[in-house]
């Protein structure tokens, strides 16, 4: 891992409902063996750390990716209602209120970069919805989604 982030810590600053927005670029990239996350671009200073290859086991994900899942998920205890996702808005508040990926792509094997060909899934439509769409740059291919919870999930 890379000493210059904290593993469990908290991402700053955060945006509000209505107001000021942040975004992170978020990256899993294969190579060397490992599977890397990056936070704020593909260069070395900003891997925060591995995953090696070599957890899978000698399945898919021990030499490439079969899909990928964007979006959120949210936990309930054994008591009490579902909490929210993002910001509680449902996906049709769109920006700056619905929580929000952007210029979402992969990283084929064979080398370059596509956009994501993304199907959305709302398993609990009640509490929480997802809109994915594509639009001019700088969103692109883009997944808007989140909801207030309840307890009716």
């Amino acid at each position: 891992t890379n000493a210059n982030w904290t593993i469990g810590g908290a991402l700053s600053p955060v945006g509000t409902f209505d107001g000021q927005q942040y975004e992170i670029e978020i990256s899993f990239y294969l190579t060397g063996g490992n599977w890397w996350l990056y936070l704020g671009g593909l260069s070395p200073q900003h891997a925060v750390g591995y995953y090696p290859t070599s957890l899978f086991n000698g399945g898919a994900m021990a030499s490439h990716a079969t899909e990928a899942m964007y979006g959120g998920e949210t936990i309930c205890g054994a008591v009490g209602p579902w909490g929210e996702m993002g910001s509680g808005a449902m996906s049709g508040a769109v920006f700056p209120r619905a929580a929000w990926q952007r210029s979402i792509f992969v990283l084929p094997r064979s080398g370059g970069a596509q956009w994501a060909n993304l199907t959305g899934q709302t398993p609990s439509p009640a509490c929480y919805t997802q809109h994915v769409g594509s639009y001019a740059a700088p969103w692109n291919v883009s997944l808007f989604y989140g909801g207030p919870g309840g307890g009716n999930c």
